[in-house]
């Protein structure tokens, strides 16, 4: 480790195999204890972690021992570019236009022995460097953008320097427009009609990737998800690309459509076209209500999601709750439905809760898979109906 300098107002902390200089944290505090990353002179958020921790586990997962290069467009600290690095290994661009994040890349870097050598500091404006870089010839293996706010200002840009068959990691922290708390944000941003629902958590997740995947395929590009979560106050979402205009046209076309959902009896499904609604009724013979178009297919990939699990495994530094949330993905990827608010329901029909081991136990003697989701620990997605799902319920 190369000896660098520490100031008064400055700490050293570790993350993952990565050590780091960042501005004193304690004087970041907000009045609940919580640290308010943008308060300080160059972004660092210790709460995301959890999407440090899976991008490498991802990398890990798909490239396996091969050496990337790849970009941080929105470094900050360095601090992902580094542990990428560290624990995955290749080479990269670690970029940002803000000086104060400039001095922390380089400090960091020469910290962590990665300067000059394996990862090379630029200072542009992220748009305009995916942009320059289309034309250089050089073939990207991966980008990561981890904008602070919404990932929209960038989308059209990353897609443009990447191989033929490239990885790309998103975050996106405007989650009240995702999920809908900012319905008019939403519909300017995202261009998606709200529906008071539920599963706004996962309303945001299905809207985020259908964004990115009608931008990918403008630009003739298949973005297809692998995996997707959210944790606290951002999402988190990895594409694998390729180059094919019959593919992204394939994903658009099967992939894209509405969901109906029915307020009074929490009823909820998905359809491919307007028209399919008009024959639609809810139990109590009420009509549902329609949400904007989204992302209708699964959610990720359960077999590589699985793959990136053991991969976690392997790596005995990832948080407790990066583990956590990769364990509820490998089963609840494998159920398309929208989670159900289990204590709304329960609302609703005038039964008690059971316990959800009870609940997902009676679900299963019924021949319905069940799983507990990441997005809201009262919500459960069934590979059913919520008819089967009450009669169930008033069963127990």
């Amino acid at each position: 480790m190369t000896e660098v300098k520490i100031l008064s107002r400055e700490q050293l902390i570790q993350e993952g195999l990565a050590k780091l200089v960042i501005p004193r944290m304690d004087e970041y505090r907000r009045p609940d204890g919580s640290i308010e990353p943008a308060w300080m002179p160059v972004f660092y958020n210790p709460q995301a972690i959890v999407s440090r921790d899976v991008t490498v586990s991802v990398l890990r997962t798909l490239y396996g021992s091969r050496n990337i290069f790849f970009i941080d467009p929105l470094a900050g600290t360095g601090i992902r570019s580094i542990r990428i690095a560290l624990e995955k290994g290749g080479e990269g661009i670690v970029n940002d236009i803000d000086p104060h994040a400039l001095y922390y890349i380089r400090k960091n870097l020469r910290l962590n022995n990665l300067y000059p050598g394996k990862l090379h500091v630029y200072s542009q404006e992220a748009n305009v460097l995916l942009n320059n870089f289309t034309f250089t010839g050089i073939s990207l293996d991966y980008i990561d953008l981890d904008p602070y706010g919404s990932p929209v200002p960038f989308v059209d840009s990353v897609f443009k320097p990447l191989g033929k068959r490239a990885l790309i990691g998103v975050t996106a922290t405007d989650t009240a427009p995702l999920t809908c708390s900012h319905y008019r944000k939403t519909l300017r941003r995202y261009w998606f009609t709200c529906v008071h629902t539920d599963f706004e958590k996962e309303i945001g997740a299905r809207l985020l990737i259908a964004y990115i995947v009608k931008h990918a395929s403008a630009l003739d590009i298949a973005a297809r998800p692998l995996l997707i979560f959210i944790y606290k106050h951002y999402y988190r979402v990895f594409f694998e690309t390729l180059r094919s205009t019959g593919e992204a046209y394939r994903l658009i076309n099967e992939c894209l459509g509405y969901i109906w959902y029915c307020p009074s009896t929490l009823e909820r499904g998905y359809i491919k076209s307007l028209d399919e609604a008009r024959d639609l009724t809810c139990i109590n013979n009420e009509k549902p209500v329609l949400t904007g178009e989204t992302w209708i297919c699964s959610l990720g990939e359960a077999e590589f999601i699985d793959k990136v699990f053991n991969e976690a495994d392997k790596i005995s530094w990832l948080h407790k709750d990066s583990r956590r949330i990769l364990g509820l993905l490998r089963n609840e990827t494998r159920l398309n439905n929208p989670y159900v608010r289990i204590d709304k329901l329960c609302s609703i029909i005038g039964r008690n809760m059971p316990k959800y081991e009870t609940l997902i136990e009676a679900l299963k003697q019924h021949g319905i898979m069940a799983s507990r989701t990441h997005f809201d620990p009262r919500g459960l997605k069934i590979d059913s109906d919520v008819k089967a799902l009450t009669e169930v319920l008033k069963s127990i």
